[in-house]
């Protein structure tokens, strides 16, 4: 429980353990416990990796990474001088807009279906970005036309597509953005969202998030072993699992 924390992390340190990842609610929870963030932590607000080092706590997250790495290996496409749709304005969009930013993106628009939780990480990311870089709507607001014709990378963020009845959580169809768009789905059980059915009738290049779960996995084995660490055992085992 979140109450327990702070004394499970001490157990935890006392028991000979370097490094561990936290999830919901721990993730925002533990910010208060520890010594020290990485860049990308800090501004996203969250830490899903621990490593214990000269007696604290640092925390880490490598959510944003697993992303990047995942679009660069599955979609052969880079952040760096791309324009980024999110769908959503939670935690896994705050870290896709964040990474999005520091690994250079040319613009990042960020599209939620309430205004308030939108307006919050637009007003995070302001702080830390130039403003011109950083845009967002909501069902009620957006302008269609400014998205006709170009070629974006679309990540889904929300947990829209996780039932098979869900509809695709895009403002409009695939197929009226540019040929070259791709489209990322974080979501990876079930394998194909009505979104990616969509991307794939539209011929567009699309991936869902096993892979950023696996590339976030390899990162924080990274920071605990400070050794380069192969994602082709993890893959071979998520593969297995999902075909069981």
């Amino acid at each position: 429980k979140p109450e327990n924390l702070k004394t499970a992390l001490n157990k935890l340190s006392k028991l000979g353990y370097l490094g561990l990842n936290l999830t919901i609610p721990h993730k925002v929870e533990v910010l208060g416990l520890l010594n020290g963030l990485d860049r990308e932590a800090s501004l996203i607000g969250a830490v899903n990796t621990l490593i214990f080092r000269d007696g604290e706590w640092y925390g880490h997250n490598t959510d944003g990474y697993g992303l990047q790495k995942a679009l660069e290996i599955e979609l052969n496409c880079e952040l760096a001088g791309s324009q980024i749709l999110i769908l959503g304005a939670g935690g896994a969009a705050r870290a896709a807009a964040v990474q999005s930013l520091i690994a250079g993106a040319r613009s990042v628009h960020i599209h939620n279906r309430s205004s308030d939780r939108m307006n919050d990480l637009l007003d995070l990311l302001c702080k830390e970005f130039e403003r011109g870089r950083v845009s967002g709507s909501t069902p009620d607001n957006v302008r269609c036309e400014d998205f006709i014709g170009q070629d974006w990378i679309i990540v889904n963020a929300t947990s829209l597509g996780l039932n098979a009845t869900d509809s695709s959580p895009l403002f409009m169809t695939c197929s009226e953005f540019g040929k070259e768009t791709v489209v990322y789905d974080m979501i990876y059980n079930p394998p194909k969202t009505s979104l990616l059915s969509e991307a794939e009738k539209a011929g567009f290049k699309c991936a869902n998030g096993l892979s950023m779960l696996i590339y976030q996995a390899v990162k924080s084995l990274e920071i605990w072993t400070d050794r380069e660490i192969s994602a082709e055992a993890m893959f071979e085992a998520a593969n297995n699992h999902f075909r069981a």
